[in-house]
C-alpha cells in the first residue's frame, strides 16, 4: 500500500508520460486534386488557362492525354489517392481518441492520487490530534498526581516535624510507665505496650514517607546495623557495645503484621512465636492461614518488614475477595529460607495479573483497583519493592495454574481389605479442576465430577495417596471410632491442590476426594539475612527463584503414565 502511495505522488511530480499524436493534413489528396483540377482545365478549357497566363499560347496537350481513358484513369488515381488519405486519416484519428483517453486515464489517475494524499493528510492530522490530546491528558494526570503526592508528602512532613515534640512526650511518658511496671493487670501492661509499638510504628511510618528515596533511606540504615551488628558480634557485652538491636527475627515481624489481620490474640501468637525451632502454623483463620519456619534475623527496622508484609496481605486480601466464598479459599503465607535468604509468599485466589503489567504494578500510582467501590492509590506494592530494593533482594509475582494430575488412592478397612482406585484429574473449558474413575479412562467422553465419592460398609483404618509416577506417598492414619478428617495436600501446604475428606460413620465410613481450584496469585520476597550482608554472601537470586522445572517435576509422570 506504501508502494502504490509512493508510486502516486511519483507520477504527480513527473510530466504526462503520454502525449497525444499529430493528425497530418491530407498533402497528398490535396495537390492531387489540384493537379487533376489543371489537367482537365487544360484537357477541356484550355482558353481558360491562357487567359489567366497558366498556358502559353499554342502549346496544346498531346491528343493522347486528351482521350477519355486517360481522364477516367486520372480520377481513378485521384480516388485511390482520396481512399488512401481517408483511411490513414482514420487510422490516425483512432490512435488519437486512444491517446485522449490515456491521458485522462492518467489525469484521472494523478487527480486520485493527489485526493488519496489529502485524506491521508487529513487521517494524520487527526491522529496527531488525538495523540496531543492524549498527551495532554496524561501530562495533566501525572502533574496533578505528582502535586498530590508532593502535597501528601509536604503535608507527613509538618506531621513529623510538628509531631517530635508530641511524640517524645508521649514515648517518655510509656516507657517512663513500662520501666516502673506497677500495672493492676497483665491486660493494662500490655494495652500500654501495645500503644509504645504503635507509636514507634508510626514513627517509623511517618520518617519512611517523608523520605526522598526509600530504598536508598533503607540502604543507609542497613549500612549502618551491618556496622552495629558486626561489633556485636566482636564483642560479648552487646547490651553496651551497640546503642540499639541492629537485627530482628522475621517470623516475630510477620506476627506483628498478621496480628491485626487474625482472629487470634497477639498474647496466643507470642506465645506460639517462642517455639522457636518449631514449624508455627495458623490455620483456622476463616481468611489467613500461615506456615512460619524459624530463620536467621534480618538486618535494619522491624517496622520497615512489617510494613512491607502489611501491603502484601492487605493486596492479596483485596482480591481473595472478589472470588467465591469457599472454605479453602484463603489467603496463604509463608515463611522460611532458602540458603542465605529469607523466602516470603504472599498466595491469594484472586484473577491473575497480565504478564504486561508485572512490572507496572510496582510503579507508583498504578492500580488494579478500578472498582466503584474502591479506589486503589497505587502506594502498596510501590513501598514493597522499594523496601526490597534497600534490603538488595527481590520481589517476584506468579500466577500460579491449576494443573492435570494422576493419583493413585490405597485405602484399608477395619476387616483388612484393601482397595486401590487411580483417579484422573483434568481441566473443563472454563480452566476448572475436575476429576473421575479410572474405569471411566477408556471413555475420554466421560464426564468429570468436582468430587469423587466412596461408601464402605467397614470402617476405614488408613489412606494412602502416591501421585502416580511418583514415590511420595502420604499416608493418613484414621481412629475408626474419630470425627470426621480433612486432609490436605501436605507437599503444598499454602497451595494444596487436593483435599481429602474422611467421614466416619455408625456402619463403614465415607471418603471424598476433591480437587482443587488454585488459580491464582503468588508474591514472593527474597531479602539477605544478617549473617549473608556481612559475610558478604552473594549469592545468586536467579538461582533461588523456583525453577519450572521443579514445578513441573511431579506432573512429568503425567505424560509417562499417559504414555
Amino acid at each position: 500500500m506504501a508502494e502504490t502511495s509512493d508510486k502516486a505522488v511519483d507520477s504527480a511530480a513527473s510530466p504526462p508520460a503520454v502525449r497525444p499524436r499529430r493528425v497530418a493534413f491530407p498533402w497528398l489528396s490535396s495537390l492531387a486534386g489540384l493537379a487533376l483540377g489543371a489537367y482537365l482545365l487544360a484537357a477541356g478549357e484550355p482558353q481558360l488557362l491562357r487567359e489567366f497566363g497558366l498556358m502559353p499560347d499554342g502549346y496544346r496537350l498531346h491528343p493522347l492525354l486528351q482521350t477519355l481513358e486517360v481522364k477516367l484513369a486520372a480520377l481513378l488515381i485521384f480516388a485511390l489517392l482520396i481512399l488512401r488519405d481517408v483511411f490513414h486519416h482514420s487510422r490516425r484519428l483512432s490512435a488519437f481518441d486512444r491517446d485522449i483517453e490515456r491521458l485522462r486515464t492518467e489525469l484521472n489517475q494523478v487527480w486520485q492520487s493527489k485526493k488519496q494524499l489529502q485524506l491521508k493528510a487529513h487521517t494524520y492530522a487527526g491522529h496527531a490530534d488525538k495523540l496531543k490530546l492524549f498527551i495532554s491528558e496524561k501530562l495533566l494526570e501525572y502533574i496533578e498526581y505528582d502535586e498530590k503526592f508532593l502535597h501528601f508528602k509536604s503535608i507527613a512532613a509538618e506531621v513529623r516535624h510538628n509531631g517530635v515534640i508530641c511524640f517524645d512526650k508521649v514515648q517518655t511518658a510509656l516507657q517512663a510507665h513500662l520501666e516502673q511496671g506497677q500495672y493492676p493487670s497483665d491486660e493494662d501492661h500490655a494495652r500500654d505496650r501495645d500503644a509504645f509499638d504503635a507509636m514507634r510504628y508510626l514513627w517509623d511510618l511517618l520518617d519512611l514517607s517523608t523520605t526522598d528515596n526509600i530504598a536508598l533511606h533503607i540502604g543507609n540504615q542497613l549500612c549502618e546495623c551491618e556496622e552495629h551488628y558486626y561489633q556485636r558480634l566482636l564483642n560479648d557485652d552487646t547490651s553496651e557495645a551497640v546503642p540499639h538491636r541492629p537485627d530482628y527475627l522475621p517470623r516475630r515481624a510477620t506476627l506483628k503484621a498478621l496480628a491485626p489481620l487474625l482472629q487470634d490474640s497477639p498474647t496466643r501468637l507470642e506465645a506460639l512465636d517462642e517455639r522457636a525451632n518449631e514449624r508455627l502454623t495458623l490455620d483456622d483463620d476463616p481468611q489467613f492461614r500461615a506456615y512460619l519456619d524459624p530463620t536467621d534475623s534480618l538486618l535494619g527496622n522491624e517496622n520497615h518488614f512489617v510494613l512491607m508484609l502489611e501491603n502484601l496481605l492487605k493486596n492479596a486480601q483485596f482480591f481473595a475477595r472478589k472470588k467465591a466464598k469457599s472454605k479453602y479459599n484463603r489467603v496463604a503465607l509463608t515463611l522460611g529460607q532458602r540458603g542465605a535468604r529469607v523466602e516470603l509468599a504472599v498466595y491469594n485466589r484472586g484473577p491473575h495479573i497480565d504478564p504486561d503489567a508485572m512490572e507496572q504494578i510496582f510503579q507508583l500510582g498504578y492500580s488494579t483497583r478500578r472498582a466503584r467501590e474502591h479506589h486503589g492509590k497505587g502506594l502498596g506494592l510501590f513501598f514493597v519493592q522499594e523496601i526490597v530494593k534497600g534490603y538488595e533482594g527481590r520481589v517476584q509475582v506468579e500466577n500460579i495454574e491449576n494443573r492435570s494430575a494422576y493419583y493413585s488412592l490405597r485405602i484399608a478397612l477395619a476387616d483388612g481389605q484393601l482397595t486401590t482406585e487411580v483417579i484422573e484429574v483434568t481441566l473443563n473449558e472454563d480452566g476448572q479442576p475436575q476429576c473421575r474413575r479410572a474405569q471411566t479412562l477408556s471413555d475420554p467422553s466421560a464426564p468429570g465430577a468436582t468430587a469423587l465419592e466412596w461408601d464402605f460398609e467397614q470402617a476405614i483404618t488408613r489412606v494412602e495417596l502416591t501421585p502416580t509416577g511418583s514415590q511420595d506417598t502420604l499416608a493418613l492414619e484414621l481412629d475408626p471410632t474419630g470425627a470426621r478428617e480433612t486432609l490436605l495436600d501436605p507437599q503444598n501446604p499454602a497451595i494444596p491442590r487436593w483435599a481429602l475428606e474422611v467421614q466416619p460413620r455408625r456402619k463403614g465410613g465415607k471418603l471424598t476426594f476433591t480437587p482443587l481450584d488454585v488459580a491464582g496469585v503468588c508474591f514472593r520476597v527474597l531479602l539477605p539475612t544478617a549473617a549473608s550482608r556481612v559475610e558478604g554472601d552473594d549469592e545468586d537470586l536467579d538461582a533461588l527463584a523456583p525453577q519450572v522445572e521443579d514445578l513441573n517435576r511431579p506432573f512429568e509422570a503425567l505424560e509417562e503414565y499417559r504414555g
